[in-house]
């Protein structure tokens, strides 16, 4: 008898605490803005194999630019700097110089960069170019080339720095060639 008493108060609790009803102040923007602090807080969610998905800073650099800082973003609870280029409508022959940082290698294929190929974000994991043809020509540690190669369209690069240091002075050029 005393356990069906428990459990009839423990439904009456719960039923009490879904009856109140109540106009929409607009709590849900509050719950979304927790949900993004907690996801990165970054303006594109990316998906990154073995990974929870996390919302990156993306930096957006345009053709013939060069100089454009990377903004960096923080991953949550662990506070690694990660930030994501985006560099849309790339033609064959066009290329992507990086200063001062190196891109995360390939999970899916060793010794090639993280690319996501997509129009824009959210960057699924399956976005992820894994056909082994978009290696970098590095030149010593600085700086990191892509040269597109027979493909075109708009992608993101994945910078990602192990450790809660500050993340360096990066820079990204974007050259029509």
């Amino acid at each position: 008898m005393k356990q069906k008493a428990i459990w009839s108060l423990l439904v009456l609790l719960l039923s009490a605490s879904f009856v109140d009803c109540k106009k929409d102040d607009g709590g849900d923007l509050n719950n979304l803005a927790i949900i993004s602090a907690l996801s990165g807080g970054g303006d594109c969610l990316v998906d990154f194999p073995g990974k929870a998905a996390v919302g990156v800073n993306r930096t957006r650099v345009a053709k013939d630019s060069t100089g454009v800082d990377v903004v960096w973003g923080r991953i949550p609870f662990v506070n690694h700097p990660i930030a994501i280029v985006e560099i849309l409508g790339i033609q064959n022959s066009d290329s992507v110089v990086f200063h001062g940082v190196d891109v995360v290698e390939n999970p899916n294929v060793s010794g090639q960069p993280t690319i996501y190929e997509a129009t824009d974000c959210p960057l699924a994991e399956s976005s992820i170019i894994t056909d082994g043809t978009t290696k970098f020509n590095i030149s010593g540690s600085d700086p990191y080339t892509y040269v597109s190669n027979g493909t075109s369209g708009s992608f993101y690069f994945l910078l990602y720095i192990v450790g809660s240091g500050t993340p360096p002075a990066a820079t990204v050029d974007y050259n029509d060639n």
